[in-house]
């Protein structure tokens, strides 16, 4: 709580019809947080308020209401929420946003003594801050200025501490993404990355920098780079970070979480994680191995809430494994195969057409050794005993465990009197003619079916990619496993965002080996349906 020797204009005003200002809050390098009352709804919220000076310059006021815009649109459970915002005729510009019970990283370090914390619990809260950068950097973004000031422990109601990102006052698009045309750099130089130091363009892998050393902070209790800030900027650069292990020997720093605070701090951005939900599973990975007591609380993840395009339950961490299917039973999977193609081998079906292709080989045989017996009796039968042909017509087709579907051989004898009531017309062409009316229809009917399908193939494959992307996906991953023979093995994530377009703007695989590669691809190279998607995942 700030103490304020002088009243506060502010105090007690009313902003934009609805907002009285109640106390003052804190101080920040843009604006004012203040207490305010929402008296429509009479629920409490949190009022930032530009720098009277700086709300004297349009720049600074259009980016301070962006931030507004920007936070909006991110909607996640660790970023902070924002109601709305506005510009009173007095000059005064503020945006409302969720009020927060709770400390910053910056105060929860000062009372470590009085409320410790262990290295498991600088993971957890590493998890939930990935998410929420994960969330940020899917839209586009890159926030800029990840530092411990910025990152909140809100306490809920319930007791529960949750992560809560903050400021997103210099966060600017990743694409074409200049520190400002000016070249001055923004940001904070104890944690800004060697690319935004030298004032180049930067993406994502900045952000990912920046986080190494909040990691390195919250692990060891202070900066891995101390001094002037041109001294901070240059060794950001230039100089090899101390390891965590050593700045804090009594801290009990695993070796793996220790490899995962050096990778971020990578001086090239190649080497770094490629993107920040690489970094939460490397985090999930170390508790899962060293705190499995912590899982509870990692089970609100962005990778169980987005996985419902994975088609088999998959990954080997328990969040990625979406627990609320249970596997199909043996009768649904006969239906599923009756029904549809299996989308993991296009094999099964074949032995159904198999024994389907000789059942009607069969039943034509038969149809065609009745009716040459029925030619052969209607032609040596004696004229006047036209009945003795229907005993014989039944034992000429002992392979089809079904005569009653082929009634119409039977039908012949009556036809028979007409070319019997004549004797000398016995042997002649007619009799023989009637019979092949009767081995027509079974033998003409199957070229005629096979016929619309060649004609129907044209507009199937059109309508296929575009209906089903995610059959192609399990096609193209078969055919990744059969050609680097692990067609058994574990699942592999692929962690993917989809453009307007429809095309994939990101694929990233959870094993970094050849057959994750190759099933990265296999998503890279689907088409989906056009419209962005963000933060999903699928495991093959």
């Amino acid at each position: 709580m700030v103490v304020e020797t002088d009243p506060d204009p502010l105090i007690g005003e009313l902003l934009d019809g609805r907002y009285r200002v109640v106390s003052l809050l804190g101080r920040g390098g843009m604006g004012n947080v203040y207490l305010a009352e929402e008296t429509r709804l009479r629920r409490r919220c949190a009022l930032k308020v530009l720098q009277p000076h700086l709300a004297q310059d349009r720049a600074h006021v259009e980016r301070f209401l962006r931030e507004a815009q920007t936070i909006a649109q991110l909607e996640h459970p660790n970023i902070v929420d924002i109601y709305s915002y506005g510009e009173e005729p007095s000059g005064v510009v503020f945006f409302a946003m969720e009020l927060l019970t709770g400390q910053d990283l910056d105060a929860r370090l000062k009372a470590r003594a009085d409320d410790p914390f262990t290295t498991h619990d600088c993971c957890v809260w590493g998890v939930q801050i990935a998410r929420a950068v994960a969330v940020v950097h899917d839209a586009g973004l890159i926030h800029r200025d990840l530092k411990t000031s910025n990152i909140f422990l809100a306490r809920r109601r319930d007791g529960e501490e949750i992560v809560k990102l903050l400021d997103f006052g210099i966060a600017r698009p990743e694409e074409g993404s200049e520190l400002t045309k000016t070249g001055v750099a923004l940001g904070t130089p104890s944690y800004m990355s060697p690319e935004q130091i030298r004032n180049v363009a930067v993406d994502r892998r900045a952000d990912i920098y920046s986080f190494g050393v909040l990691m390195f902070k919250l692990l060891t209790g202070r900066l891995p780079f101390t001094g002037e800030p041109i001294q901070v900027a240059m060794q950001h650069c230039e100089a090899t970070p101390p390891r965590p292990s050593e700045a804090a020997p009594a801290a009990e720093i695993s070796p793996a979480l220790e490899d995962i605070v050096l990778r971020a701090l990578a001086k090239r951005a190649g080497d770094r994680f490629q993107t920040m939900t690489e970094v939460e599973q490397a985090l999930v990975a170390v508790l899962e191995d060293e705190a499995p007591e912590f899982a509870p609380m990692l089970r609100p993840s962005r990778i169980a809430t987005q996985s419902s395009l994975s088609l088999r339950p998959g990954g080997s961490r328990p969040d990625t494994r979406p627990t609320t299917i249970p596997p199909p039973t043996l009768p649904e999977l006969a239906r599923d195969a009756a029904t549809t193609p299996s989308l993991s081998n296009a094999t099964p079906p074949a032995p159904r057409r198999a024994g389907l292709t000789r059942m009607l080989a069969v039943l034509t045989i038969g149809s065609i050794v009745g009716t040459l017996a029925l030619v052969g009796v209607v032609m040596l039968a004696p004229a006047g005993t036209p009945p003795d042909p229907a005993p014989t017509i039944r034992p000429a087709t002992p392979t089809a465990s079904r005569p009653e579907p082929r009634p119409a051989p039977v039908e012949a004898p009556p036809a028979a009197p007409p070319v019997v009531a004549a004797p000398p017309v016995v042997v002649a062409p007619p009799a023989v003619a009637t019979p092949p009316a009767i081995v027509t229809p079974p033998v003409t009917p199957p070229p005629q079916p096979a016929k619309p399908p060649v004609a129907a193939k044209k507009p199937e494959p059109a309508k296929t990619e575009p209906v089903d992307p995610l059959k192609q996906v399990q096609a193209k991953a078969q055919a990744c496993r059969r050609k680097h023979r692990a067609v058994d093995g574990a699942k592999i994530t692929i962690d993917y965002a989809v453009g307007i377009d429809g095309k994939v703007t990101r694929s990233i695989a959870s094993v970094a080996d050849e057959l994750g590669n190759c099933l990265a691809d296999a998503v890279r190279g689907t088409t989906f349906e056009p419209k962005v998607v963000l933060g999903k995942k699928i495991a093959l």
